[in-house]
């Protein structure tokens, strides 16, 4: 009676886990490659994967390759963060799909390169025809500033843009007193107005080798 007891016990315990983390069976080897977005080149970054449920962990691509292999849990949304002093921190998702037990998929991850020139955000951060700030352009400004805070070896030119001089350099002035918080990222942030569309584009400016 004791060792049935013991049995049913543990039976909850593992319909328990499989509540949380989904189907423990279907697993997904990813055989992964992380490529730079306008180069199309290889590249060696660290990326972070955050499951809804349970611990965050981090992978290296390999030098000269790009590539990298990790063991998935199938249809398991992840949150996505590439980092490095040689690329733009970003995020996104990602999803392995399978409906089998076990299986393998490749996967090409792109992102933006530090380079001179490169574009990294083009935003729309402005009301039509206005200098005010959009909740979705606070929103995305406020991000830059975290991506800034990694990149730290880089510095951005910011670029903003309107139909006319007039409103660029109004719009200039808005977005420098909405970020004049920012303190000690200001000083590698460079700023300039255009015409040459209706956005906020941020480039990198220069990139220090971090390893002088």
């Amino acid at each position: 009676m004791k060792s049935i007891t013991v049995i049913a016990v543990l039976l909850f315990a593992i319909i328990g886990i499989n509540a949380q983390t989904g189907d423990i069976g279907q697993q997904v080897m990813v055989k992964a490659k992380v490529i730079d977005v306008n180069t199309k080149q290889p590249i060696s970054i660290e990326i972070e994967f955050q499951p809804k449920v349970g611990n965050k962990f981090v992978v290296k691509s390999k030098e000269g390759t790009g590539t990298f292999e990790q063991l998935f849990q199938a249809n398991e949304t992840y949150a996505v963060t590439f980092t490095g002093d040689n690329v733009y921190r970003t995020e996104t998702t990602f999803t392995p799909k399978s409906n089998e037990g076990y299986s393998e998929i490749s996967q090409t991850f792109e992102v933006k390169g530090l380079a001179p020139g490169v574009l990294v955000e083009d935003l729309d951060i402005f009301g039509a025809n206005s200098t005010d700030l959009t909740a979705k352009g606070k929103e995305a400004l406020n991000n830059m500033k975290i991506s800034m805070r990694f990149n730290r070896n880089t510095e951005f030119l910011f670029v903003v843009n309107a139909t006319n001089k007039t409103l660029a350099e109004n719009r200039l002035k808005t977005l420098k007193d909405y970020i004049s918080n920012w303190r000690r990222l200001l000083d590698r942030v460079v700023f300039q107005s255009g015409t040459n569309g209706n956005n906020l584009q941020i480039k990198v400016n220069k990139v220090e080798d971090v390893m002088k």
